[in-house]
């Protein structure tokens, strides 16, 4: 897994320097150089794009997940193609139950829809790693077979020594191959006798070039190469054989994953070659970082996509977000939806510096969408109805008395000034609850607008909406009614909506007073200008 980069050069070559941590637990260095190289994009007349999403079930999935699942159906998509979802859970020491089921309703959420998987089917049945294990058994028989893999019979605590002093001597903390001495016959042998093994890659001498879509010719020396795992002792397949085999045989054409991978990718390539496979096209995209430039990880906040699903955002905008992570469109457009984003992607345009994931930037992606479907009635009641549990939490049964017709108001109201719909409840509770008046900014809000200022407004403003009781008070009512106010008293028109705002809302800030007046409904209104009559001291 990769650790961290350093730039040592720049210009046409860059020499990279990552730490990759192994199967067994061991730190390894790798140095690799890249070279300028114009990248390849994907053309109609090309094969159509055949690409894979393949999570481990370790947990929820997060939003680099979502990143590399979306990417992938991207270039399905765009090119015609197909995309499938594949489980891998060879790790069983990480295994979490329900994990799986919780990705794929995630990934349903987001809209990211597969053309075969594990609850799909489909032509390379099954699509879990764990109930493939004779198939990677066979192919490390024909590895081992042809040389290019051998079993090492090492212990633990053999391997925990030679970690231990590679680490005294400042080596890096690899292997040290001394089962690839080993002739086949002894190796057969121990292995017939029952002794424990597993089956490591044999790196051959020389270097290994990895043509990546994203960072261009990237050479690595195969003195810098491990020899992985390739099957453990347990009869499970590591990552680097499984994904490899996998992708052969269900005919995978291009492998979009995360950066991490990249200082792995020569040991894939050599796997293809000693096979006698035809490699697929490999694009790297980029770390996600904190704004701090620290890794994305569960300790710095929210990284799971049902985080952002329960806290109220929209799936296109989570989507939307996910996609701006590393990629841009090679225009100044950043709204889109699903359509535009398959109309839109590119390889080419996935950039090779890591992505900073900025909260601020998701909730102004976030509140463009709200916009969008505020723009349709059905958008609208759409709205109202993923608010409405989060309205029933906070009232109860008192909820009940608000209809989704109503909820949409108050959205449509607020649109302009919330960015998710759960700031309704959240910040503009005044719209389902009578206000209290007793907070500190309440307080602060009267003594600004004065008793005597409320005493002269309310009344007028009682009698102004009573008549006609019954009709709907819309908008242009409302304006009327502050402005006859403000020339029956002589008084300007913002200390009138000042009132009137303190009246039905008790806070300082909020739509405009004419939508709020409006949106309450005339009943509402005058109910609360009662209740704030009442507050007021005889002269």
């Amino acid at each position: 897994m990769l650790g961290h980069w350093n730039r040592l050069a720049a210009r046409t070559s860059i020499a990279l320097t990552c730490i990759a941590q192994q199967p067994t637990g061991m730190t390894k260095k790798v140095g690799l150089t890249r070279f300028a190289q114009p990248v390849r994009r994907y053309t109609s007349d090309a094969v159509k794009p055949r690409v894979r999403f393949a999570p481990s079930p370790t947990g929820y999935l997060h939003l680099g997940g979502l990143r590399t699942a979306l990417y992938n159906y991207l270039l399905a998509r765009q090119g015609g193609g197909s995309c499938l979802l594949r489980i891998e859970d060879t790790d069983q020491t990480r295994f979490v139950p329900g994990a799986t089921e919780s990705l794929i309703r995630a990934l349903e959420w987001a809209g990211v829809k597969f053309d075969e998987g594990p609850t799909i089917g489909g032509p390379h049945e099954p699509y879990q790693q764990s109930k493939r294990l004779n198939i990677y058994s066979k192919h490390a028989d024909t590895l081992l077979e042809h040389g290019h893999a051998y079993r090492c019979f090492c212990s633990s605590e053999r391997l925990a020594l030679v970690r231990l002093e590679a680490q005294k001597t400042g080596r890096s903390a690899s292997y040290d191959r001394k089962c690839s001495y080993l002739s086949p016959q002894e190796s057969q042998e121990r292995a017939d006798k029952g002794e424990s093994f597993v089956v490591r890659l044999k790196v051959p001498d020389g270097k290994t070039v990895v043509q990546d879509e994203v960072h261009g010719k990237v050479e690595f020396s195969n003195k810098e190469v491990d020899d992985s795992v390739l099957m453990k002792s347990d009869g499970f397949p590591t990552y680097h054989l499984a994904n490899v085999v996998d992708d052969h045989l269900m005919g995978i054409t291009h492998v979009i994953r995360g950066l991490e991978w990249l200082p792995s990718a020569p040991k894939h390539v050599l796997l293809y070659e000693m096979f006698g496979w035809t490699t697929p096209k490999f694009a790297h995209v980029p770390l996600l970082l904190n704004p701090d430039k620290t890794k994305l990880s569960k300790r710095s906040g929210d990284v799971n996509v049902e985080d952002y699903r329960d806290k109220g955002y929209f799936p296109e905008a989570v989507v939307n977000f996910v996609a701006l992570l590393g990629w841009h469109p090679g225009t100044t457009d950043e709204i889109f939806d699903m359509n535009g984003l398959i109309e839109a992607f590119s390889l080419k345009n996935i950039q090779q510096s890591n992505a900073v994931v900025l909260r601020e930037k998701l909730d102004w992606i976030n509140k463009m969408h709200l916009l969008r479907r505020a723009e349709s009635r059905e958008g609208l009641l759409g709205m109202a109805a993923m608010v409405r549990p989060k309205i029933e939490a906070d009232l109860g049964p008192l909820s009940q008395k608000y209809s989704d017709e109503y909820i949409a108001r108050v959205i449509d109201t607020l649109k302009e000034r919330i960015k998710n719909v759960y700031d309704v409840p959240d910040l503009c509770g005044y719209y389902f609850r009578t206000p209290t008046y007793t907070s500190e900014e309440s307080l602060a809000y009267r003594a600004k607008v004065g008793d005597a200022a409320l005493g002269k407004i309310l009344p007028t403003a009682r009698e102004l909406l009573e008549s006609p009781s019954g009709k709907e008070l819309v908008k242009d009512d409302a304006k009327a009614v502050l402005k006859t106010i403000a020339d029956t008293h002589k008084l300007k028109l913002p200390a009138v909506m000042n009132a009137l705002r303190y009246t039905v809302s008790g806070v300082k800030v909020g739509a405009g007073v004419p939508e709020t007046l409006s949106t309450l409904g005339r009943e509402t209104v005058l109910r609360r200008i009662d209740q704030v009559l009442a507050t007021i001291p005889p002269n």
